[in-house]
């Protein structure tokens, strides 16, 4: 575990004026079960584990795809782009037998995922998402340690392989002598948020994270903060019978509250037409590759340049969802970088004009 939170941390460290990271591989899963049955029911019951996880990892919306669920599974056969299924060496124990285990890697068309999902009114997240850092304290027997790289948990581990299943960009501090320097275990534990934000610094991520949890007599007791650049903080409590499922809610709401952030819905009821006004496009190649850029975004549903002024262009945009939302989208690349309307060159008001200067 602290070889693979090193090498995530070596990511953010290469992180340039865009935080986010993009995260492969969401229309796959890789299923492990025992082989009771034939190798076809295998395969059947594969798929469907396969397609539960991947709608969950595409939409980050938990509950969302439990409601729709059952009619994915009718489908799921026709949705398989390819499968494989290997021997795997471990054997599992279930009800007291012994079986051998078969791994199948299942992969889906990407459009008949997100088709459904915007079909039910289901989110779609893509693949460029916040990298978020996690600063967690536990209290166990009435000592407090916090989490890291360096001083690394089960607890932390279970949130880590969570948050790979659920495509949420989960990183640990090192919790090394700068860290320990710069936030202390009171630090944490009081949601000092100044000075958990300074001593985030470092990490150049795009949200910051904390998690409180107390082993009690029975079961944990856990407090989810999430610091956003530029709106309010979020606080939520969370219950758990033991540490695994605790974990699991932590992650669950992590990607929930960010799919609500960032993912878009067809189906939103919301249509809205704006003009974004880009400056620095130079050439045909960057009009495209701007164009394109918004054209992919699931919010979008039409684009077209509108006025060419020199370098500057202005595009027609009509979104499926709020304003608000593809701000948030756009925020997590660095293709087009926000600018205030006067540092673009625009002096009229224009309602719905966003400015944005082309990074190429």
């Amino acid at each position: 575990m602290t070889i693979r939170l090193f090498f995530l941390l070596i990511a953010i460290f290469a992180m340039q004026s865009s935080h986010a990271v993009t995260v492969d591989n969401l229309y796959k899963a890789e299923i492990v079960l025992p082989l009771i049955d034939s190798e076809q029911k295998v395969i059947e019951k594969a798929y469907d584990l396969a397609v539960e996880q991947v709608l969950t990892k595409v939409s980050g919306d938990e509950a969302a795809v439990q409601k729709i669920l059952p009619l994915a599974k009718k489908s799921v056969a026709k949705w398989v782009a390819q499968h494989s299924i290997t021997d795997e060496q471990n054997l599992i124990e279930l009800d007291d037998a012994i079986y051998s285990a078969k791994k199948v890697v299942v992969s889906f068309y990407s459009q008949s995922i997100d088709q459904f999902l915007f079909e039910h009114d289901a989110p779609v997240w893509g693949k460029s998402r916040p990298s978020v850092l996690l600063w967690m304290i536990e209290q166990k027997q009435f000592q407090r340690q916090i989490a890291g790289v360096q001083s690394p948990s089960d607890m932390l581990a279970e949130i880590t392989r969570n948050a790979e299943q659920k495509g949420v960009p989960i990183y640990a501090p090192l919790q090394d002598d700068v860290d320990r320097s710069a936030l202390t275990a009171s630090d944490l534990w009081g949601f000092f948020e100044t000075t958990i934000r300074e001593a985030s610094r470092r990490y150049e991520t795009d949200t910051i994270s904390v998690l409180k949890v107390i082993e009690l007599d029975q079961g944990y007791e856990g407090t989810l903060q999430v610091l956003f650049q530029s709106e309010p903080t979020v606080r939520i409590e969370l219950q758990g019978q033991d540490e695994l499922e605790l974990a699991e809610k932590a992650t669950q709401l992590l990607a929930k509250l960010f799919s609500d952030r960032y993912a878009s819905r067809k189906n939103s009821g919301e249509e809205t037409q704006i003009d974004i006004q880009v400056t620095n496009i130079v050439n045909h190649e960057a009009l495209d590759q701007v164009q394109g850029y918004l054209k992919k975004l699931g919010i979008v549903q039409d684009v077209y340049p509108s006025m060419v002024d020199g370098s500057v262009v202005r595009f027609t945009v009509s979104l499926n969802d709020s304003l608000s939302k593809l701000i948030n989208i756009i925020s997590l690349d660095s293709l087009i970088i926000k600018e205030s309307a006067e540092s673009n060159g625009s002096n009229e008001l224009t309602p719905n004009l966003q400015t944005y200067k082309y990074n190429g």
